[in-house]
């Protein structure tokens, strides 16, 4: 009953404000709601109103990924990037689509331009970060490695983590 409470006072605030990024908490409230397809029709309709709400392309791309639905996935994903290059998250999905499709070799020059742009943002990140410092060392072999990945794949998976590791090692000593 709360719920419904709740979902209808954002309903009357995405009416007084038509424009806002409301349509977001209320597509997650209804989805919670079992209402997934009425959270999709919110979803699209919000985007539709603000094309450049990233967080509600991610979450309807999500969305669209556990329905199965790649292609579709695919586009918000795709949009997401060519708004913010460097969404990981978005280049995460996109290659996971990219491998459920089994076109990531029909693809290479598109993945291989993401892990460049994945790598760089990574080093723009932390490179000034004294802990860190070492493993973004490794950036540069670990790009090298990218472009025969298909012939040394675990060798690229191994140094990301290690890369992985050392953030998570730097984060996990001080607060940020």
């Amino acid at each position: 009953m709360i719920r419904n409470k709740y979902i209808k006072r954002l309903k009357e605030r995405l009416r007084e404000k038509p424009d806002s990024r409301l349509f977001l908490s209320l597509a997650e409230e209804l989805k919670k709601d079992d209402k997934l397809n009425e959270a999709i029709d919110v979803l699209i309709g919000g985007i539709r109103k603000v094309p450049d709400f990233d967080a509600a392309r991610l979450t309807l791309g999500r969305w669209y990924l556990q329905s199965n639905m790649l292609s579709e996935a695919k586009k918000e994903f795709s949009e997401v990037l060519r708004h913010s290059p460097n969404n990981i998250f978005a280049i995460k999905w996109l290659n996971k689509i990219n491998s459920q499709l089994g076109s990531q070799h029909s693809n290479k020059e598109q993945v291989l331009h993401r892990l460049n742009t994945f790598l760089n943002a990574i080093r723009d990140r932390f490179e000034d970060m004294p802990d860190v410092r070492p493993a973004c060392a490794c950036l540069p072999v670990l790009r090298q490695t990218g472009l025969h990945a298909d012939r040394d794949k675990n060798s690229v998976i191994n140094r990301l983590n290690k890369f992985l590791e050392a953030v998570k090692t730097r984060f996990a000593a001080s607060p940020i």
